[in-house]
């Protein structure tokens, strides 16, 4: 086993020479993790400063093709941590603050911390010692570096802002939040008034915060958490909260909630529809396609899906993974193994990430909820039956609504074969096996489709497309392609 001196005669070799065996640095990290466990911090960082400072600075070599944990076993997070408490016990109390920020810069290329304090308490199992003195010199000596930027905040302002919540609590968190408006500072004091259990606070802190942040995304989050304060509370404006989070952040989430605020009738959802169309809070072509739906104008819907570009279906803007599967519920339902049922599959119930396709259905970014009370989101299907849609759908609406979808699958069968887009032919398939589904009107793929004949025709250059057509174009009944769902995309693939 090494000691000291011969754990830094071992690291100044290798620094000669550039490089190291990885099995003798975990057995020299190792020293210094049974030396921290120990308490002699002094050998601890020692140990560590030998080895982790010129592995940082690039300065030996471990054989790795990028970061060095993928050759050692022992935890460098760990090590780093612990070379951070040791290098904090082994400091006079008044120059703490200093070494601490010069021991992270120093092992700033092995790990990320995102907040010091923390993990100094969790790597010496406790309360850090003489904590009283210590904070305000680390407050003082961040607030030297911590200088606003931009509108995110940085790894320092963070550590400020933790730093400033231990010592000054919810007062200090919502000072830094009014102060900075850094959409992560603002949700921190949301985070620890909601955690003080005060409703009416909570309600009054999350409407603050919506009016503070200047990135959409977090400020529709706010409006969010304030409409479940106002949930949480039983206020008889609760319906308005969501309400405003809809018209301030317009999304599909925000949307259902709000027009199935205080069970309404079907009456009242299409009057709400139809207040959100005349606000017009969003141009977003799926949006607007959606509420023109519900409201019984299937032929500005039908537009919108037939004038949508080919590709872009990854698009939050696109109305094609929203409005051609609506199409095709409202037409033929979701029968168990049709094209239709895979293709209705994002319509069935609220999601809050992809929705198994590669698209991003209902998808938010900023704030999250927690595991606590949560707004409900009812399903776009819950919509169109509250709407009762399909009930007042005339015979020429049907068949406006299938040539839309047609348009939407010619279109983009041309855009993935046009850009030979491989991964996505199968959606392209399952979007013109829909309407062959759908064609006659029954429901059944009778594989005699004159546009589908000429489509296939037409791309009779392509055999992987064609194969994916073969299959569900040859189905006598309700047919499903093979794995319709399994296709992915992303934007950075189909722009």
């Amino acid at each position: 086993m090494r000691n000291v001196d011969d754990v830094e005669r071992f690291a100044a070799a290798a620094q000669r020479a550039g490089w190291a065996d990885p099995s003798e640095v975990d057995d020299c990290l190792r020293q210094g993790i049974t030396a921290s466990l120990a308490g002699d911090h002094a050998s601890a960082c020692a140990i560590f400063r030998a080895l982790l400072i010129p592995m940082s600075d690039g300065d030996i070599d471990l054989g790795q093709d990028e970061m060095a944990e993928e050759v050692l076993s022992v935890d460098l997070h760990d090590c780093a941590t612990r070379y951070l408490a040791a290098v904090y016990m082994t400091t006079p109390v008044e120059g703490r603050a200093d070494a601490l920020v010069a021991a992270i810069d120093e092992a700033y290329g092995l790990s990320y911390f995102r907040d010091p304090v923390e993990e100094l308490q969790a790597a010496l199992g406790g309360t850090l010692p003489d904590m009283e003195a210590f904070l305000p010199a680390w407050i003082a000596r961040l607030e030297q570096d911590a200088k606003p930027v931009s509108q995110w905040e940085s790894q320092k302002e963070r550590w400020l802002r933790a730093a400033i919540g231990r010592r000054d609590g919810v007062a200090g968190l919502e000072r830094i939040a009014r102060t900075t408006r850094h959409p992560e500072a603002v949700q921190a004091w949301c985070d620890a008034v909601k955690a003080a259990g005060d409703g009416a606070k909570t309600l009054r802190a999350y409407e603050t915060s919506a009016a503070l942040v200047t990135s959409e995304g977090w400020r529709g989050g706010f409006l969010d958490g304030a409409a479940l304060a106002a949930q949480v509370l039983g206020r008889k404006d609760a319906h308005t909260k969501l309400k405003a989070a809809w018209l301030g952040e317009p999304s599909l989430t925000r949307l259902l909630r709000w027009l199935f605020a205080g069970e309404p009738t079907s009456a009242t959802l299409r009057k709400r529809a139809a207040s959100a169309l005349k606000a017009s809070p969003t141009k977003a072509p799926r949006l607007v396609g959606f509420l023109n739906v519900l409201v019984g104008d299937i032929e500005s819907a039908a537009q919108r899906l037939a004038r949508a570009p080919g590709l872009g279906w990854s698009s939050s803007d696109h109305p094609g993974h929203l409005l051609f599967p609506v199409f095709a519920w409202l037409l033929g339902g979701a029968p168990t193994g049709s094209v239709r049922a895979e293709l209705a599959r994002v319509l069935l119930q609220p999601r809050d990430s992809e929705d198994g396709t590669g698209f991003a259905f209902l998808g938010e970014i900023g704030t999250k909820q927690d595991a606590g009370p949560r707004l409900s989101t009812p399903s776009v299907i819950d919509a169109l039956q509250r709407a009762e849609v399909t009930r007042r759908l005339t015979a020429q609406e049907r068949g406006v609504a299938l040539t839309a979808m047609k348009a939407a699958a010619t279109k983009r069968t041309d855009g993935v074969l046009g850009e030979k887009r491989r991964r996505y032919y199968g959606h392209a398939a399952a979007l013109v096996a829909c309407c062959v589904e759908l064609e006659d009107g029954t429901g059944r793929a009778s594989g005699t489709s004159p546009w589908a004949e000429a489509l296939r025709a037409r791309t009779s250059r392509f055999p992987a497309f064609q194969e994916a057509l073969r299959a569900p174009l040859a189905r006598r009944g309700p047919g499903s392609v093979d794995n319709p769902g399994t296709w992915t995309e992303t934007e950075e693939d189909d722009t």
